[in-house]
């Protein structure tokens, strides 16, 4: 089958100056500097990561990166903040490209595709995100689930739309239900195959039928139990 060309264009870093203004040698070489770590930090990890790996992928001096970062864990929070900046940008743009009156469950779906997105698109930042998050110190990595948490956020606020819509059951714990599916969608880095015999887009629409309808054939335990009540009453 073939593959289906990614739609959306990876954002650059935030440290990009306007597109109408010419940017800065100082900017230039600091956003270079990042995607240079981002590459090294996805390669290496967190531990094994040094300044200097760091500074020749980037072409410049390790006494020059002193310049633009007070230390090697300035650079990893900035990587970091940069990989969910562009996550949670992938799912909003995902969403704000629905037709006006989109229901929840198209809003939902169109997350999940936004998500796998970036998640299966190659993104440095996004791959040394999931690289060195569990490997940071404990301190960082405790101020960096804070940030995180704003993007949860927007996962939140859906699946608390859905539920009130009727498309969620009550039953279910929509804290498990996100951190499921953030997990399965970041999880897909792990294993996903670009030459494989779906897109990603396709992937988010398997999971996205995964969410909504499930995996069985038959009715939900708790109705056939329901309809065994009624017919012996």
């Amino acid at each position: 089958m073939p593959r289906a060309a990614t739609t959306r264009a990876i954002a650059r870093p935030s440290t990009a100056a306007s597109p109408r203004t010419q940017p800065k040698k100082s900017e230039v070489t600091r956003a270079r500097i990042l995607d240079a770590a981002a590459h090294v930090f996805r390669q290496k990890g967190y531990a094994l990561t040094r300044l200097s790996d760091i500074a020749k992928r980037a072409r410049t001096r390790t006494s020059s990166i002193y310049y633009y970062f007070e230390s090697r864990e300035a650079i990893v929070a900035e990587v970091l903040r940069i990989a969910n900046e562009q996550t949670a940008q992938f799912v909003r743009d995902a969403i704000a490209e629905l037709p006006p009156g989109a229901s929840v469950r198209e809003k939902i779906t169109a997350a999940i595709r936004g998500h796998f997105a970036i998640v299966l698109s190659g993104n440095p930042y996004t791959w040394a995100h999931m690289r060195i998050f569990d490997q940071i110190p404990p301190k960082m990595r405790e101020h960096f689930l804070r940030v995180l948490d704003e993007y949860a956020e927007v996962w939140r606020e859906l699946f608390a739309e859905a539920k009130a819509a009727g498309e969620i059951r009550d039953d279910l714990d929509l804290s498990v239900v996100r951190l499921l599916m953030l997990g399965m969608m970041n999880w897909s880095i792990e294993w996903y195959r670009p030459n494989g015999r779906l897109t990603p887009d396709q992937l988010a629409e398997q999971a996205a039928l995964l969410l909504f309808e499930g995996m069985g054939t038959g009715p939900a335990p708790r109705k056939r139990a329901k309809a065994k009540a009624d017919q012996t009453a």
